[in-house]
């Protein structure tokens, strides 16, 4: 033991024998604090709210509704016409849209909040174990418990989460490369001494925070924990590093810019239109102000509000989902970049192969065995099991995998393991070395006889056999083929034990009696993954230490290994530059007898290739390549603590198949991800449309902002949320990945124009039925009456008012009802028709949620009369209408003049306006919401047809956009 650990126990107060006490450690605690790095300080919800005011769409929004209230509070800013309803609508207006900035806001806030508070749970799940001394006895504690003077013992594969003294080691070597540099191991001396001018890299006898055993064992008393340590102190500086954007927020704000730009293009031109078009310039001191508000609502429908909510939940609930395909998403970013994964780099042991060694075929009496009922093979097996390490701890088989295999395949029969060492006693034994690559027991099977058992390896067992012959040399040959470990197993009765035990008397005259041939046989879900693999265009890769027949048997097997392809050794890849495997990359499937540093290359080569990569790993060199792989997938089970560290994804069962059903999952969640914006998207366009040809054909705005927003926020946020709840296509597996910059492709940029222009359309149509239905449905009177509506007052805007209400309720009806419903034209290309209730149930409770927010702005008096969707104009009846009103000179007229009366004075044409009793109306407009799902309905059916499918094919221009 060197002086350090002798001085540290000594001034920390404990002992080697015993540790630190329960009492001492719980004081320890309050003096040291926890043994964790203090995480980045993380901002409070005020300055999180705050920040989500960072968002352009969200400013844009924040402005206008800045300047509307500006409007409204100044009366030189509008003119004094303004009826009642519209005096409330101008405040309320500019409310609401703050108060959808301010969900918006609280609503990302809230979500970052969450999220952290599920990286923290993360985090306690995946916490490090210790195995600690105290109060005399071993104990397994989480890491962050630990405290200085507590003694703890270190492993292959354990990172270190402490610094501290080694007071006794074997074998031990540390990497210490995120300390020193150095990528080589290091391996330590319990006997070296330091003194202060001592640099930490040669100080072998110190282990350090954060570096990882790569071998050996070691006893060590703590010294620094938490921020006191050397990794604690380079922390203490990245604390103030920028967190990085993930690929979906960076595509998002890309989007979100784009659509801020375009909405502040458009609020300038629709304002300019407004008043240079629908109304004369010389009147702009009456109609800036309307336009103003009208240029809003233009940017309002640009603008899909609720878009980068529901994003953030459909994220949330597809991390939810992957849990239990057993798939711990570490960040939900990954999600995204899973949906696009092309090639998985998988380990073989444990994630393609069960990880249990199975005897597959046994050699004896010169004749070869698959099945293992024969008397003679399991006579074989008796023998196997008496020469055999293998301990049951409550039925579980711990030992070497090959000896625990020989004791399966004879339980398996119904040979008690037990009983027969019971009946065989060993009297002695010669244990494996791995010179010999043998292993002797010496059994009593009477008073006057003894049985030598001998197994091994084939080559060195041979050797010392009397009866070895060609067929054994054949067998041992074959089986190697076949990728089977082959161990070879001989005997000799013999009446007495020699009186000096050892190799050279006891292994030789040996009588050959069998050879094993064992497998670590393929999981048996992997062969149907892997086939889904190929269909979806993702190309599946082994890259293991074995050798490489076993590699390439195991790979030909399970379908990894296609003809044309190739296998190649880790010598062989040394021998290869960087720019040749980039170029030859795509010829290997199997890559055999690697090293951890090959593992990088592969990664990178098929990263060079524009591939997006998935890497599975569970020891500590393979941490690297999950940290360069695109999807890094640690194993949950078997992995080390610094592989999961690395990973972005924990596969929480080590199976392949984990990683196919993730990367579904990833590829449905991308699926609904781009339905949602093609639903959203839709909308906003069918907004803009209907807003501009609006006031180009009827010189007037079909939709107030206010109805924008609740279109955008409340009817179609339910049917997107939906949409991102749906299960990923049966068929999501049958299509190559397309990794995309953009979110948006052609195809569905034309799906958006395309049925943006038919529902703009119905809902222009709809506008022209109310608003012409009190002027007998005659389109240049009612273009001349809404012509007068910013120069009238009174009783005459209020009767324009109602008037236009009717065309605006009812362009209203035919928008939010078929926005609502639109999610089931988008939910599929297939007929909605084909999908069981439970496929499309979501989407149904979304709908009628949706059209019950839609009956409520419609049908309760006072809110409908604000959202200016009073349902129940269409059941009044006025005629000759008396009112006030001034004519274009400001006078004003007698109110017992008609309305009728003074549009023939001021215009000098006679128009009769007629609010009959027309309740239907909404009806019809209900109908024509429902008209765009009939042809959508129609045209999938036409679009899956085997004749359609087949011109599309040939036809460059259908080809492209369908």
């Amino acid at each position: 033991m060197n002086t350090n650990a002798i001085e540290a126990q000594s001034n920390l107060k404990t002992n080697f024998e015993n540790g630190l006490s329960s009492g001492e450690v719980e004081t320890r605690l309050k003096q040291y604090g926890y043994n964790r790095l203090a995480i980045k300080k993380r901002k409070n919800f005020f300055l999180k709210y705050l920040e989500q005011f960072k968002d352009p769409m969200l400013i844009l929004l924040l402005i206008a509704a800045i300047v509307s209230y500006v409007i409204s509070g100044v009366p030189a800013f509008h003119t004094d016409v303004l009826t009642n309803v519209e005096k409330v609508i101008e405040w309320v207006e500019p409310s609401i849209i703050i108060l959808i900035v301010l969900i918006n806001t609280i609503f990302g806030a809230v979500q970052e909040v969450k999220a952290e508070k599920a990286m923290d749970s993360l985090e306690k799940m995946t916490t490090p174990i210790a195995k600690v001394l105290r109060n005399g006895d071993f104990d397994q504690v989480s890491s962050y418990e630990l405290v200085p003077g507590d003694i703890v013992i270190l492993e292959a594969g354990d990172t270190i989460p402490i610094d501290g003294i080694i007071v006794e080691s074997s074998s031990f070597k540390v990497i210490e490369s995120v300390l020193t540099g150095e990528s080589l191991p290091i391996e330590k001396n319990d006997e070296f001494s330091f003194d202060e001018s001592t640099p930490i890299g040669d100080r072998l006898n110190m282990v350090y925070s954060g570096t990882n055993v790569v071998n050996g064992r070691a006893t060590v008393i703590v010294t620094k924990t938490g921020m006191s340590t050397e990794i604690g102190k380079i922390a203490s500086l990245l604390n103030n590093t920028k967190d990085e954007w993930s690929p979906l927020e960076k595509r998002m704000a890309k989007v979100g810019k784009i659509l801020s730009i375009f909405a502040s293009i458009c609020l300038i031109l629709v304002f300019l239109l407004y008043i240079f078009y629908v109304n004369d310039i010389g009147n702009i001191q009456n109609t800036w102000s309307n336009g103003f508000k009208i240029s809003v609502s233009i940017a309002i429908a640009v603008v899909p509000e609720g878009l980068l909510a529901i994003l953030t939940i459909v994220l949330a609930l597809g991390v939810k989902r992957m849990i239990n395909y057993n798939a711990l998403i570490k960040k939900t970013s990954s999600v995204e970049t899973l949906g696009s994964a092309s090639v998985i780099c998988s380990d073989k042991t444990g994630t393609l192969t069960q990880n249990k060694m199975t005897i597959v075929e046994v050699f004896a009496n010169n004749k070869s065995f698959t099945k293992l009922d024969d008397k003679n093979v399991l006579k074989i097996i008796e023998y196997g099991m008496l020469c055999n390490d293998t301990k049951i701890d409550e039925n579980v088989l711990i030992g070497d995998p090959t000896e625990t295999a020989i004791v399966k395949a004879g339980q398996n029969f119904n040979i008690d393991y037990e009983k027969l060492r019971d009946k065989y006693i060993r009297v002695e034994e010669l244990p494996f070395d791995s010179d010999r690559k043998l292993m002797t027991t010496i059994n009593k099977i009477s008073s006057k006889e003894y049985l030598i058992i001998t197994k091994g390896a084939p080559d060195n067992l041979f050797k010392i056999c009397k009866n070895k012959t060609d067929k054994f040399l054949i067998a041992n040959d074959e089986m190697s083929k076949k990728a089977l470990r082959v161990l070879a197993i001989a005997i000799k009765k013999v009446k007495a034990i020699p009186k000096n035990i050892n190799s050279k008397t006891i292994e030789k005259d040996l009588e050959l009696i069998g050879l094993f041939g064992i497998i670590d046989p393929p999981r048996e879900e992997v062969k149907d993954a892997i086939q889904t693999c190929l269909e979806a265009g993702i190309r599946p890769i082994m890259i293991t230490g074995d050798h490489v027949n076993t590699a390439s048997a195991i790979a030909t097997e399970l379908g990894i290994l296609q003809e044309g392809q190739l296998t190649i050794s880790g010598q062989e890849l040394s021998m290869m530059t960087d720019e040749q495997l980039k170029n030859n990359v795509k010829n290997y499937s199997v890559y055999a007898r690697v090293s951890p540093e090959d593992k990088i290359r592969v990664v990178e080569a098929w990263q060079a290739n524009d591939q997006i990569v998935a890497m599975t790993g569970d020891g500590v060199n393979d941490a690297p390549a999950l940290k360069a792989a695109n999807i890094g997938c640690a194993m949950g089970i078997t992995g080390t603590e610094v592989s999961k560290d690395a990973a972005d994804m924990i596969l929480m069962d080590d199976n392949f198949n984990t990683i196919v059903q993730a990367v579904r999952e990833g590829r449905g969640i991308l699926d609904n991800i781009k339905r949602i914006m093609i639903t959203l998207f839709t909308t906003n366009l069918t907004e803009l449309l209907t807003l501009v040809f609006g006031m180009l054909i009827f010189a007037f705005n079909p939709f107030t902002a206010i109805q924008i927003l609740w279109v955008n926020l409340v009817t179609e946020s339910f049917p997107g949320i939906a949409l991102g709840m749906k299960k990923p296509e049966k068929q999501i597996m049958r299509f190559d990945p397309k990794s995309s910059k953009n979110l948006l492709n052609g195809k569905m940029l034309f799906r958006i124009f395309a049925q943006g222009m038919i529902f703009a359309a119905l809902s222009l149509l709809a506008f022209f039925l109310g608003a012409s239905s009190v002027v007998g449905f005659d389109y240049k009177s009612m273009y001349t009456v809404l012509k007068q509506y910013e120069n009238v007052n009174a009783a005459g805007r209020e009767i324009l008012f109602a008037m236009q209400m009717r065309g605006s309720i009812m362009a209203f009806i035919v928008l939010s009802v078929s926005q609502s419903f639109n999610a089931f034209n988008t939910f599929s290309s297939k007929n909605i028709f084909t999908y069981k209730w439970s496929d499309i149930k979501y989407v149904f409770i979304a709908f009628c949620v949706s059209f019950s927010a839609i009956l409520f702005v419609t049908m309760i008096p006072s809110v409908n009369e604000v959202f200016n969707s009073n349902i129940y104009t269409f059941g009044n009846s006025m005629n000759n209408i008396s009112y006030w009103a001034p004519d274009f000179k400001g006078e004003i007229i007698n109110d017992s003049i008609s309305i009728n009366q003074l549009l023939k004075n001021q215009i000098n044409q006679e128009i009769y306006l007629q609010f009959n009793n027309q309740w239907y109306f909404p009806l019809i407009a209900i109908v024509f919401a429902f008209i765009p799902t009939i042809i959508f309905e129609i045209a999938k059916l036409v679009n899956n047809s085997e004749k359609f499918i087949q011109f599309s094919k040939s036809n460059k221009f259908l080809n492209a956009i369908i």
